[in-house]
């Protein structure tokens, strides 16, 4: 099982040094990634710490330059929000810049005022996402022409330089719905589901294997929070989803990270602040503990 870090680009705690600090130490200590979140407008109010956050390819693009090893990912990046042209651009510049290092996990998005905000249509964004993934693969492995009507993309022996340092992008696809588990089957290289209570989220691990003989061959990055001063194994988040935290009990967090390798978890990407308000020194201390227990 290879283990992933969600930097603070967001929440209370977001800042330069908190970025650049959270990552070192994951690189230090033996992680094989680290992860930035992804919001850009969110409504005042929103209940969520994401009012407060630096913008997530830009962030990639920082951290290129102050680690040497580690993958750089997005988790999740709200595609459908966003010129997919653009986000290519974008993803193979940081590619070059980190000498081959981006990953990708994307989603539809769950905001509808977010959306609102960017102008951009909430109601068609998973078809948009698809198109979307489609149009980043064909410029990523070197294509020329792309042609869309949903995305009102069109474009014909287009020049596409410096191209990307990797050949072929992993792009995981999150979210629990079976729209994402579909998307993950056909577009993906993998599913990036937030890990729920482990009964249920066994039921969904079953689910998405069962929905289609291609499934069994695509990885599962799992998201699970971390936050060493947790007396529950679970916090319900903003919308009212309950969701596995890992704590300071080491034998709780085995029992969980077991469970997880025996449902076909590869991959987790551990979130030291998912609230937004863990300190930088706490954040640490926990990849400390995660690195000195698992890595």
């Amino acid at each position: 099982m290879k283990f992933g870090v969600c930097v603070p680009n967001y929440g209370e705690t977001c800042s330069t040094e908190a970025l650049r600090n959270v990552a070192a130490e994951a690189e230090r200590s033996g992680f094989d990634s680290v992860w930035c979140t992804d919001h850009i407008l969110i409504p005042r109010d929103s209940g969520t710490p994401y009012e407060r956050i630096y913008e997530s390819i830009t962030s990639i693009a920082y951290l290129a330059g102050v680690t040497s090893k580690v993958k750089l990912g997005i988790s999740s990046l709200i595609t459908a929000m966003r010129n997919p042209v653009v986000v290519t651009k974008q993803l193979a510049t940081v590619d070059n810049l980190s000498n081959g290092r981006v990953m990708l996990a994307t989603s539809a998005g769950w905001n509808e005022k977010e959306f609102s905000n960017l102008g951009s249509n909430f109601h068609n964004r998973g078809q948009r996402l698809d198109e979307s993934i489609r149009l980043i693969r064909t410029l990523w492995s070197g294509g020329r022409s792309f042609e869309s009507r949903l995305l009102r993309q069109k474009f014909d022996d287009a020049v596409f330089e410096p191209p990307p340092v990797q050949k072929h992008l992993t792009i995981w696809i999150g979210g629990t719905s079976k729209a994402a588990m579909k998307r993950a089957v056909n577009l993906g290289d993998g599913w990036h589901p937030n890990v729920q209570p482990l009964d249920e989220f066994a039921k969904l691990v079953s689910e998405f294997k069962d929905s289609s003989p291609r499934a069994k061959g695509k990885e599962i990055g799992a998201r699970i929070a971390l936050n060493l001063k947790s007396e529950k194994g679970e916090y319900v988040t903003v919308t009212g989803q309950r969701r596995v935290i890992l704590s300071s009990n080491k034998t709780e967090n085995e029992l969980i990270l077991k469970r997880l390798e025996e449902l076909g978890v590869s991959y987790v990407i551990v979130v030291p602040s998912h609230d937004g308000k863990t300190s930088v020194a706490s954040q640490v201390e926990g990849l400390k503990m995660i690195a000195k227990d698992f890595l």
